[in-house]
């Protein structure tokens, strides 16, 4: 009996808050926009070999000279490695939140192997002279682990957080979000592979093959673009109908309107040469699209009726860890 109290009381002393789980989880969140948005100036200012070398930025020297390209590569480096830090603090708060519960735990332990991955990832993108494939695993892993931790905050907020009004869990309507979410990443997908043919190989130093052709490529990612729209429109269109105020409807309109930003950007680079700054706006929406997606599919899934009202009644929000 002593031996298990004794037992208890470690597991208390180790346990930690929602609320220290949550906070930690929203800053990586922020982190890891920022390793997707600064690894994307970094190809389109052609710095992706502004350091030579990996880890060092220079061989024998870990910081880089006072150069352009070399500064705006190491700053990336830094900020991504401030998101390896954070997202597996993140997944040890989560491992000891006595509330969370196994999927936030693995989701959690996910990201973080994501971005720890990144690594040796960035090592072979250099080594290989920013081969186009290895860039754009590069790229599209950051975005999958933003994806990811976008739930693992949502989760954790959850926890934390009181009880918010939102939509009465409807199985196809969650169906449908979740294709939405599979939809932008596609989209994503397709947009890497644009750029990857496009005229931004990332570096200016020497010649870098260029993937598929420019054209073809952008047929494949409108066709993307449309249907990822399309989709999100009839979930926004949904909610609007179905559970306005809600905290999941308020989002689908900020989610539509990031699309229609998104496409507006995407028709003026590509009748205007594919400008690096406007690529960059496009990335940096696109990662802003992403997050509110797997928010609004994610609200959407976590609500049911409370059934001791016989679901007639408001909606109620789901208490169980995930």
């Amino acid at each position: 009996m002593a031996s298990a109290d004794s037992a208890i009381g470690r597991l208390r002393v180790g346990a930690v808050s929602s609320r220290a789980l949550e906070r930690s989880a929203w800053l990586t969140l922020g982190v890891l926009w920022l390793v997707v948005t600064t690894g994307g100036l970094v190809r389109l200012t052609a710095s992706g070999l502004g350091c030579t070398d990996w880890p060092n930025c220079e061989p024998g020297s870990l910081v880089p000279a006072a150069s352009y390209h070399a500064l705006i590569e190491y700053s990336n480096r830094i900020i991504s490695g401030v998101g390896v830090v954070a997202t597996v603090v993140t997944a040890l708060l989560a491992q000891r939140s006595p509330r969370a519960g196994a999927g936030l735990r693995r989701v959690a332990w996910a990201a973080a192997a994501g971005t720890v991955a990144q690594a040796p990832l960035g090592a072979i993108t250099v080594a290989t002279d920013l081969n186009p494939l290895a860039v754009m695993s590069h790229f599209l892993l950051a975005m999958a682990v933003l994806a990811a931790a976008t739930w693992v905050a949502y989760r954790s907020w959850r926890l934390a957080g009181p009880p918010v009004l939102d939509v009465a869990h409807r199985p196809r309507q969650a169906a449908l979000a979740w294709l939405s979410v599979a939809a932008v990443l596609g989209l994503v997908t397709t947009g890497a592979v644009v750029t990857a043919a496009g005229p931004h190989p990332g570096s200016t130093d020497k010649p870098i093959d260029r993937l598929w052709n420019l054209e073809h490529a952008a047929w494949l990612h409108v066709r993307v673009a449309v249907t990822f729209a399309v989709l999100f429109l009839v979930v926004a269109g949904w909610l609007w109908r179905r559970d306005r105020g809600t905290l999941a409807q308020r989002l689908s309109v900020a989610g539509v309107v990031l699309t229609l930003c998104q496409l507006g950007v995407g028709e003026y680079q590509y009748r205007n040469g594919l400008p690096w700054q406007a690529i960059a706006v496009h990335v940096a929406i696109a990662a802003t699209l992403v997050v509110t997606v797997v928010l609004v599919a994610s609200l959407i899934t976590d609500a049911r009726r409370d059934p001791s009202d016989g679901g007639g009644s408001g909606p109620r929000v789901r208490e169980d860890e995930g």
